[in-house]
């Protein structure tokens, strides 16, 4: 499982964002918490894009593809790739960059620290045969 699995960023006040907000005048809180769980789909898939089949996200769901096609399709809440197989959302994509960057810089201390223990090591263990 991902670490992108337990975490995104997310406005305390989403659900007053322009968009968002005509996603709830037309389709109800129900609207609001499709998006929510696309989001959570596309975090959960580590590119941040999730193949245009809507009746996979239907099955995972479990609401009508016309609904899903239109939060993913009506509001301008998420973009097509050029090829338009697959979609994403610019917001999550522009919220995750930070933390992706962070965990990247991490990574490669911890691999670094790594290195330099293990050189260390061996240095150690050189100077241990030689006296022994």
């Amino acid at each position: 499982m991902s670490k992108n699995n337990f975490y995104f960023s997310h406005d305390g006040n989403a659900r007053n964002d322009e968009k968002l907000l005509s996603v709830r005048v037309n389709m109800g809180a129900e609207g609001y918490g499709i998006y929510f769980m696309i989001i959570e789909k596309l975090l959960e898939s580590g590119e941040y894009t999730l193949i245009k089949d809507y009746n996979v996200i239907v099955f995972d769901l479990r609401v009508g593809s016309d609904k899903i096609k239109a939060v993913v399709e009506n509001f301008g809440l998420f973009q097509f790739t050029e090829d338009v197989k697959r979609f994403y959302s610019e917001s999550l994509l522009r919220r995750m960059k930070p933390l992706d960057n962070l965990r990247k810089q991490r990574s490669e201390a911890g691999k670094k620290s790594a290195e330099n223990r293990k050189a260390n090591d061996r240095s150690t263990s050189v100077i241990i045969w030689l006296f022994c």
